[in-house]
Formats: structure tokens, sequence, C-alpha cells
């Protein structure tokens, strides 16, 4: 069976992407990836960080073309039963049955499963361990009570996606009376709104992006406990950081208005998403 999986988004998709993919090669399937053009202009990490070997054009332009005749309005056409039996695409895990086999597979989604996640945790590490830079920040010893609180808005605004003021007030609260020597810092995509933030003025740090966002990485890696936003960014590196002593806290749903939920893990506290 060959599969061929879609790498897009920032660093955070990226990475469930690449433990998606790995979980397919452990279940016997011959696994490529198609970079996007946004990843290979500001990749952070590389395919054969991962092990993983770039898909020919021509296959990609071949699956874009099959699935056009698979979804074709004429689906009693001979080509489309065809195409059926030997190929399928899929965007979620919901419909897809690992039982199913078939000869080629594409797979454009986001895989943003913690279940699949977890299991391939050890990998995922052992690939970013590749780079110096992202070695130093998971092997660097944290200071106990050190928290990260991830603040996203950026896009989520214009969606009105963002998280509100009172989901922090209260993970801020929880962590507080729970970790011993509790003190945090604020990672932001808007730093500008964090700063007149009352809440956050006990931060120990303010950090806005910067022009490196591997270091960024690296920095947000070396914590012991998460406040995390609704944000596949700090779900991934909270996911990889996390300790058998950490902190995780997430927002539930975990987008508001789609609805969406993930399968967070039951040891992390769950606050309302307002």
């Amino acid at each position: 069976m060959r599969a061929v999986v879609e790498i897009k988004g920032g660093f955070g998709n990226q990475i469930f992407q690449y433990a998606f993919s790995n979980y397919l090669k452990e279940c016997g399937y011959k696994v490529s990836v198609n970079l996007q053009e946004s990843v290979k202009q500001n990749a952070v990490v590389s395919c054969s960080q991962f092990g993983f070997t770039e898909s020919s054009k021509i296959l990609v332009i071949f699956l874009r073309l099959l699935f056009r005749v698979e979804v074709s309005k004429n689906g009693k056409n001979i080509f489309s039963s065809l195409v059926k039996k030997y190929f399928s695409k899929h965007s979620n895990l919901v419909n897809f049955n690992e039982n199913s086999k078939k000869y080629l597979y594409h797979f454009d989604g986001y895989w943003q499963d913690l279940e699949i996640f977890t299991k391939q945790k050890d990998f995922i590490i052992s690939c970013l361990s590749k780079s110096e830079i992202l070695l130093n920040g998971i092997n660097k010893p944290v200071t106990q009570g050190s928290t990260l609180l991830h603040v996203r808005r950026g896009d989520y605004k214009n969606v009105n996606e963002e998280l509100n003021i009172k989901y922090y007030e209260e993970a801020i609260n929880i962590c507080s009376q729970k970790i011993e020597n509790f003190t945090f810092e604020v990672f932001t995509d808007d730093i500008s709104w964090v700063s007149k933030q009352k809440i956050f003025e006990g931060a120990n740090a303010i950090h806005g992006p910067t022009n490196d966002l591997i270091v960024d990485i690296s920095n947000m890696l070396n914590f012991e406990n998460y406040i995390i936003s609704n944000s596949s960014f700090s779900l991934v590196l909270a996911s990889i950081s996390e300790k058998k002593t950490s902190t995780i806290i997430t927002p539930t749903p975990w987008m508001k208005h789609s609805r969406k939920e993930l399968n967070l893990k039951n040891n992390w506290i769950k606050i309302k998403n307002y």
C-alpha cells in the first residue's frame, strides 16, 4: 500500500502530520510526503529529518486526477468505479478504515489526534533532536513550577475564535493554587494586547514573535507546565514537553463556534472556552 501525506500549515500542524505519517509507516504503508509551497518557504523542520522523502510532482498530480474522477457526478462511470477500488482520499480519521486495503492513499488533513501523537512522541522527540537548537531546548533542565502561557490572537480575531480573557484568569488562578513555586511567562503573537491585560502583570516575561522561529520553539520547550491556547502550536509543545509532574491546561471546546473538540488527555485540566 502506498500513501502520500500532505504537509501543510504551521509548525504544530506539521508535527501532527509527521506523527501520523510514521503511524501509517508502522501500519505497513509505504509513505512519502508532499510539502506545500508555504511549508517549503518557511520550513523549521525538514521531511528528511523525520525519515521521509518528498513525493514526485507527477504522483501528486496523478492523485489529484484520481480524486476528480472519484468524485465525478457520473459516479457509475466505469473509470470512477475502478478508481474507488484502488484509490482512497481522506481528510480525517472518521471515514478511514485501516482494514480496507487499497493500493494508493492520499491523506490531506491535519490529524490532530492526541492518541496517535502520544504513541509517536518518542519518534517526534528523536527527530526534532537532530536539530542542535531544538535538542538544547528538549534536554535543558526545567525549573520547578515554570509555566508557559500561550496567547494566540492574530488570524483568530478575524473568525472570532480567540480565547476570552476569562480563560487565562481561571487558568492562572488554578495554577497558582496547584503548582508549587508557580511562575509563568507569556508567549504571544499579540504582545500589545497582552501587555494591556492586568492578569498578565505577574508574568516573569512577555515574549512576542521574533525572526527566528526555531529559537522561539526551543525556548518554549523548556517549561514544566503549560497553559495552552486553542492552537496546534502550543498543543504540540505541551505534548512534547509533558512530564509526570506537569500540569497542562486546555480550553474546551477547542473551537467555540465550530464546536470542534479534540481527544485531549484525561489528566489535563479543561477550562471552558467562553
